[in-house]
């Protein structure tokens, strides 16, 4: 199948290592529990670098406009990377990302860019192929990564290929033809059938985004190329791929199908023959249970948005069940740590909306998001509070930098009007207050960096006699480094707090509890013969929705 991958496959043979895990029940009550660890086998080769990084998303229109033209551009990119990441671990001015997710950046008819005309450029409302060049070395220079979004599963119907596809003249079957509208449509009951030329064309999304055909080799082997060209003529470091459950569809089931998932493991073992470190991350909007299996040597690893939701919803509800049962399951069936996680994206309103606009609520969802396990991903503007309610122009509104005219985003009137808060939540006003959102996600993107079990500590749950309180450990057992989050979801102070768990893989002992941010000894933690312990926290207060990173240190 697919003889183009095929024969551009080297001889690199990967394991599958995904398992069927029962997921693990834990406790409101402080009883002892009990959490599997991940299998030592799973051992993460050396060549995933991103399991280091905090990534940023951005929407190349709306982050900085450097020509005053009101758009946004890849030059007013470059202008800020110092602001996302200077490079100088002693400076305290940059946010402290490492790599970036730019939404699409190829020439298209709309002001998102998901519908392209030219896979091998770039929009010129952005600049030129030398601007992004540009961008990348000196992304690169700072040790940022950068990652473009992919969007191959439909093209817009003005791109060329469809023009003489709907002439039914050459690349006829690069698309999906009917002569009469099949009789179903599509998952959300939307018309997926669209008239053109007296024929029918099949566009899941609407009829401006005509599917390629991937039954069509020719049609793979233009896409794989793609990829090699960005990656080994233009420098990038991976590929967000937009919409990856619908790449095949067979008859009227039309996403996850297993031509789908063929078509994927194939085109893994072409990926990883071009270079293993070339990293991709897919869109697969579904449950975990269905995402699970793009994971398994299909796509280095997927967003996990059941896990998404659970933060939010588990903060305002101030209920830990529903996150701790994801968690488990999530951390139970994926590969370690291979999951790319966050609040909300472009596609979604904005988590300070969803979070009431309460700042502290904001602060803990960030302290959540960057304790967990998995690949963190930051949408812009949400280390500001940035606000945004459908419909989507209005969830990707220009970044807000300070508080002069136009928020400081351009010159010129902006493609799209401005929050009308920005006088207040902008970059340059909080960078000024230490106790700004800004300042603490600037804060746990550092703990990030500088705590290195966050990024290769398994997770292990852990009792707790207070409901409200999502207590956990991340522990790896190779380095001895431990430590013990624990995150307050309720609007009151909580002390008097009991943690438990029956067995781990730390050593029995007496440890300090070393609080990261200060530096403070919070009390002891005595661990027994099998792992476990059940330790009262008596002296130690929680503020409402606050976090704390406690590092065990064995006396």
């Amino acid at each position: 199948m697919y003889n183009r991958i095929i024969s551009l496959l080297l001889i690199l043979l990967f394991i599958n290592c995904s398992k069927e895990a029962e997921l693990l029940e834990t406790l409101d009550e402080p009883e002892p529990v009990t959490e599997t660890p991940t299998p030592a086998e799973e051992v993460i080769p050396t060549n995933i670098w991103w399991n280091d990084e905090v990534f940023y998303e951005i929407f190349v229109r709306s982050f900085s406009d450097s020509d005053g033209d009101g758009i946004g551009d890849l030059r007013g990119i470059i202008d800020k990377l110092d602001y996302l990441n200077d490079g100088n671990p002693d400076t305290d001015t940059d946010l402290g990302v490492t790599a970036l997710w730019l939404m699409p950046i190829f020439p298209s008819p709309s002001y998102h860019g998901y519908d392209v005309t030219d896979y091998r450029a770039i929009n010129p409302d952005y600049g030129t192929l030398e601007d992004f060049r540009n961008l990348v070395v000196q992304a690169h220079a700072r040790g940022i990564k950068i990652v473009i979004d992919f969007v191959a599963n439909h093209t817009s119907d003005l791109h060329p290929w469809f023009v003489a596809s709907s002439q039914n003249q050459s690349k006829r079957d690069w698309y999906v033809w009917e002569a009469s509208h099949p009789n179903f449509n599509g998952p959300w009951g939307q018309n997926v059938w669209h008239l053109r030329n007296n024929s029918h064309y099949y566009g899941i999304f609407w009829h401006g985004m005509p599917d390629l055909n991937f039954k069509n080799n020719e049609v793979t082997n233009e896409i794989i190329d793609i990829v090699r060209y960005w990656y080994e003529e233009i420098g990038v470091d991976g590929f967000r791929i937009d919409a990856v459950k619908h790449w095949i569809e067979e008859g009227s089931n039309q996403d996850n199908t297993p031509a789908t998932l063929a078509w994927w493991r194939d085109f893994y073992q072409y990926q990883k023959s071009i270079n293993p470190s070339l990293m991709t991350v897919g869109e697969a909007w579904t449950s975990t249970q269905n995402i699970i299996p793009y994971s398994d040597n299909r796509l280095d690893y997927c967003f996990e948005f059941d896990l998404a939701t659970s933060i939010i919803n588990s903060i305002n509800s101030e209920s830990i069940n529903d996150l701790r049962s994801k968690i488990n399951q999530v951390s139970s069936n994926y590969k370690p740590f291979q999951y790319g996680t966050f609040l909300t994206n472009h596609d979604q309103n904005r988590v300070y909306n969803q979070l009431n606009k309460s700042t502290e609520k904001a602060k803990l969802a960030a302290s959540i998001l960057l304790s967990l396990p998995g690949i963190p991903y930051l949408y812009y503007g949400e280390e500001i509070g940035m606000e945004g309610i459908k419909p989507d122009e209005d969830i990707r509104r220009p970044m807000q930098w300070n508080a002069s005219a136009n928020a400081g985003f351009s010159s010129a009137t902006p493609w799209h009007d401005l929050n009308q808060n920005y006088t207040e939540f902008n970059v340059s006003s909080q960078q000024m207050d230490p106790n700004s959102l800004w300042r603490h996600y600037q804060k746990w993107i550092n703990h990030r960096k500088t705590v290195d079990v966050l990024t290769t500590g398994n997770y292990l749950g852990v009792g707790t006699s207070i409901n409200s309180i999502f207590p956990f450990m991340r522990i790896n057992t190779e380095s001895q480094e431990s430590v013990l989050l624990l995150h307050n979801l309720s609007s009151l102070i909580q002390n008097n707090l009991t943690v438990n768990i029956i067995t781990s893989d730390l050593d029995a002992g007496t440890y300090h509890l070393i609080n990261v941010e200060n530096s403070t000894n919070m009390g002891t933690l005595n661990i027994g013969n099998t792992g476990g312990f059940m330790q009262d926290l008596n002296d130690l207060n929680l503020a409402p929705q606050a976090s704390m990173l406690l590092r065990l240190e064995k006396q």
